[in-house]
């Protein structure tokens, strides 16, 4: 037992003495250089708009999604001619989706045109991104679609409809609600002057 306490002992005064050093820190990561999104020039850029005459639609599609994305200053008039006369009626139904998402007006007009297409699916389609945005400056136009062929588009009409009167509701709602406190304030500040 005195063995032990004497091996004990002798183990901490030497580990006392010699204390073990520390790990050294690890030495920092490497800069990470900020990388600009992907720059195209011009002339990659026409390249680009050249697929969109290429004879496969997911070509066409990938073309149109790249410049969706990098912005394409030509964009809406190129998404216009696509809606209007690419042969595929899906590559119609996907720009349409597209024209929901930009904040341009020329995105009505192009939607408007959608209502005529010949396929029933881009018809929907239309109407629905219509109904999305709200604007009821185009309810003559859907209301045009009340007496379509297709019972599955005078449906969607009626739907898209029914939402453009729900906004104008909740628009004159807001407006009420909003006068109706500007003249509770003012009653308000008129009962504090007396």
């Amino acid at each position: 037992m005195l063995f032990i306490f004497l091996g004990a002992g002798a183990f901490l005064v030497y580990d006392h003495l010699h204390p073990e050093k520390p790990p050294e820190a690890p030495p920092p990561p490497p800069a990470i250089a900020q990388q600009a999104g992907p720059v195209f020039a011009e002339d990659e850029i026409k390249k680009v708009r050249l697929s969109l005459q290429d004879a496969d639609p997911s070509v066409r599609w990938a073309a149109i999604q790249l410049l969706f994305n990098i912005r394409d200053p030509q964009l809406g008039p190129i998404l216009e001619k696509m809606l209007a006369e690419d042969p595929d009626p899906e590559v119609r139904m996907k720009v349409v989706g597209l024209f929901k998402g930009r904040e341009d007006l020329s995105r009505l007009g192009a939607l408007v045109r959608g209502l005529a297409d010949t396929d029933p699916s881009v018809r929907i389609a239309s109407l629905q991104a219509l109904g999305d945005i709200g604007d009821p400056s185009v309810a003559v136009w859907v209301t045009a679609l009340l007496k379509d062929a297709e019972p599955d588009v005078r449906i969607e009409a009626l739907k898209t409809l029914g939402r453009f009167q729900d906004k104008r509701k909740a628009d004159f709602k807001a407006l009420a609600d909003k006068l109706r406190a500007d003249y509770e304030e003012a009653v308000r500040r008129a009962a504090t002057r007396r």
